[in-house]
């Protein structure tokens, strides 16, 4: 077959799949925008805007709860989107002020949060989504290692997915594609073709948050938007508005996209 063909056929496919797969609903740009704005300066007060911004984004109640992990200031902020479904997705970022042992400000990944939670409550999920901010350090361990460490054997068997989410907005989206699974960038990889948004790929020296989850042999995926030079040189480039709105609408797109394609752990690889 030829490649002009084959490209043909490739278009075709990405388009039945749009038409099938990607239920969600973005909200404005500029709400996304303006929610990334003015970054508290303690981590108190970033706990308290998350929580804010949640309840904004409709997620009260008992759909929202914290896990403590060293005082009130340093909890795991948890939204829970219910799924028809036994199976679960983590999505989780860090929210914690940077430290002299972690210089990351994964800020933008965390606020962009309760932004993706909204865009997928339009309709009925078949996974339950579960958004986690994920406190700094206390007592020699983060949230994200608190959260892995305390989940029961049954979550973990009903854990479909984890999407850690770093830095964003630094640049177009970003794949740690080394430390990923396979199949969950495939995924993320169709869902870029079909809405037409930008990604490629740029490893990270180290993210905890996805290696905590991947130490109980959940399937997980990093993404960013650090460029080669950032991670590097240890400095993220300038924060840019488009790159952050395309991250958001990919991000979207993606979780909408796993819900719909995503098979058990075990029946994965058949």
């Amino acid at each position: 077959m030829c490649r002009s063909v084959l490209a043909l056929v490739i278009l075709f496919l990405y388009a039945s799949v749009s038409a099938q797969k990607f239920q969600y609903a973005p909200i404005s740009s500029n709400i996304v925008l303006d929610r990334v704005e003015n970054v508290p300066l303690g981590n108190e007060q970033r706990h308290a805007r998350l929580k804010q911004l949640f309840v904004q984004a409709g997620c009260y109640g008992p759909a929202l709860t914290e896990q403590p992990v060293g005082g009130p200031e340093t909890a795991n902020i948890i939204c829970r989107l219910q799924g028809s479904g036994d199976e679960s997705i983590i999505v989780g970022a860090p929210y914690g002020q940077p430290t002299a042992r972690n210089a990351k400000d994964g800020w933008t990944a965390a606020v962009l949060l309760p932004s993706l939670y909204q865009s997928l409550t339009e309709r009925k999920r078949r996974h339950t989504v579960v958004f986690v901010a994920f406190a700094g350090e206390a007592d020699g361990r983060s949230g994200a290692e608190l959260y892995a460490q305390t989940m029961t054997p049954g979550e973990i068997q009903r854990t479909e997915a984890m999407l850690s989410l770093q830095e964003l907005g630094h640049s177009p989206t970003k794949v740690w594609t080394g430390h990923s699974d396979p199949d969950l960038v495939h995924a993320l990889v169709v869902t870029t073709y079909v809405l037409r948004l930008p990604l490629s790929q740029v490893d990270v020296d180290s993210d905890g948050s996805s290696e905590a989850f991947a130490a109980r042999q959940i399937p997980q995926i990093t993404v960013h938007s650090l460029t080669a030079d950032d991670v590097w040189s240890g400095r993220a480039a300038p924060f840019r508005p488009s790159n952050y709105v395309d991250s958001y609408r990919l991000l979207g797109g993606y979780l909408a996209y796993l819900d719909t394609v995503l098979k058990p752990k075990n029946d994965r690889h058949k």
